[in-house]
């Protein structure tokens, strides 16, 4: 059976002299493995596809579940990511966590949509590396159901206002002043942070990065981004702590 699809290549491993395994993000099956064959060579007509990053126009011939590269046409390559070690330290770890939320098998195509933009953002420096990073975290975690709730609170139901408020990472909701109680769970956020998590979650996917936030409040989300993303997630990334590394270096 042939498929037609789009896919970016998040990690690549040589198989033999001139081949290649691929992980790929699809629009249509999730994340898959697809065995690029003599992509390795010079000669490869699809040598620029088969590469980490490399967005293309796919067609794959599936056997047994087992998926092997006919064709390819290169969309996008962001190749520039592999010229700075902290761009391209979060470009893995962006891939990564939207590979662990893609179901395999399963339509991925806001998870790809939602990748492609934050690497977009992130050559074309359209914001920070840490503003990219947190909106990414907290809009995958909304396209994939676990929605952060920050502007009514859970216990009284009364809207927020322009109050801090606390915020619980496990349950992604939000108490107010009046019905807040102590708690390891709970991260005490300013307002302004929680307007970011509401358009961030809200906004066309176009314009997740579109708004203005002071550089004390970026710390705050960039916290509690990734807080919650790793609590829905249940697990770690190696690529983020590679990312954490690359971040302390001068």
């Amino acid at each position: 059976m042939h498929h037609k699809l789009k896919g970016i290549v998040i990690r690549e491993i040589p198989k033999g002299e001139t081949s290649r395994l691929l992980t790929v993000l699809t629009s249509n099956l999730g994340v898959i493995t697809v065995n690029a064959k003599g992509v390795r060579k010079l000669s490869s007509p699809y040598l620029k596809c088969a590469q980490q990053f490399a967005f293309s126009n796919m067609l794959l011939y599936e056997k047994n579940g087992f998926y092997t590269l006919v064709e390819a046409a290169l969309i996008a390559d962001f190749y520039s990511l592999r010229k700075d070690i902290k761009d391209y330290s979060l470009a893995c770890y962006l891939c990564e966590a939207a590979s662990s939320f893609s179901i395999p098998g399963e339509e991925s195509a806001s998870i790809l949509r939602l990748l492609l933009n934050s690497l977009y953002a992130l050559e074309n420096k359209l914001s920070s590396r840490a503003l990219i990073k947190s909106c990414f975290e907290i809009r995958l975690c909304a396209e994939c159901g676990f929605l952060p709730e920050t502007a009514f609170c859970a216990e009284c139901g009364s809207e927020l206002g322009n109050d801090d408020f606390l915020f619980s990472i496990v349950g992604g909701v939000a108490l107010c002043r009046d019905c807040a109680t102590a708690g390891n769970d709970y991260i005490r956020l300013p307002n302004a942070v929680g307007k970011a998590i509401a358009h961030i979650t809200e906004s066309e996917l176009a314009r997740f990065l579109s708004f203005r936030i002071s550089q004390s409040d970026e710390a705050v989300l960039s916290g509690v981004a990734e807080r919650f993303l790793l609590a829905r997630a249940e697990r770690g990334f190696k690529t983020l702590s590679f990312y954490k590394h690359c971040e302390e270096l001068q």
